[in-house]
């Protein structure tokens, strides 16, 4: 499997949709700019994301950060719960991942008030 990551501007300037400098381009140099990624190379891309200018300020603040200590304890804990889970399984399942649609509802099923709040979003 290979994994492509990859990164482009909005527009030529760079800016559109940008929430603090407004785009220079014309809406049809945008249209012209989005066209020329298009076409061979964007249909083989599956997930598109627009991520937006993080303040320099969010980034390098003295913000109180999680350590990696706890992270991975987190991490840690999330795997003991699936280990146990599914140790009494016959199946080759260890994780989450691994299940299909029948033991995701064995082991999935909402509680009463998420299945509520699930039907409230939709």
């Amino acid at each position: 499997m290979n994994i492509l990551i990859d990164s482009v501007y909005p527009c030529s300037c760079g800016y559109y949709s940008d929430s603090l400098k407004p785009c220079t381009c014309t809406p049809a140099l945008v249209t012209k700019y989005q066209k020329w990624i298009s076409g061979p190379l964007l249909y083989r891309i599956d997930i598109h994301i627009e991520v937006p200018r993080v303040d320099y300020e969010k980034l390098s603040g003295d913000r109180v950060r999680e350590t990696s200590e706890s992270i991975r304890a987190r991490v840690q804990a999330a795997r003991d719960r699936q280990r146990n889970r599914f140790s009494n399984n016959e199946s080759s399942i260890v994780c989450n991942a691994d299940m299909r649609v029948g033991k995701i509802r064995q082991f999935g099923r909402l509680q009463a008030e998420g299945g509520v709040l699930s039907v409230s979003k939709h």
